[in-house]
């Protein structure tokens, strides 16, 4: 069975640039990352549980996620960052990555 519309109904939120629905999640460094809200099975690399009632998301090693994905054992997101149209308009200046 299928968390989404309980995380949507829970950590939902729109992104600010495009509009899109977004999931918010926090990071274990404490900094909130845009997720798309529908897993992604041919590209998703960040995993999002809830912890403590936070969303908490990781993102993975290309191996790891690909690993995760051929076993379909956790859904797995992306970050909104590579899909929203207005992307650019959030990156820090001058990080290389």
């Amino acid at each position: 069975m299928s968390q989404e519309p309980e995380l949507v109904d829970r950590y939902g939120g729109h992104c600010a640039s495009c509009g899109a629905r977004v999931l918010w999640a926090t990071t274990a460094e404490g900094k909130r990352m845009p997720l798309d809200p529908r897993p992604s099975e041919a590209a998703g690399n960040v995993t999002a549980v809830v912890t403590r009632g936070r969303l908490i998301s990781t993102v993975l090693t290309k191996r790891h996620a690909a690993r995760l994905r051929a076993t379909r054992a956790q859904p797995l997101y992306l970050s909104h960052f590579a899909t929203c149209p207005q992307a650019d308009q959030h990156r820090r200046k001058g990080k290389t990555r």
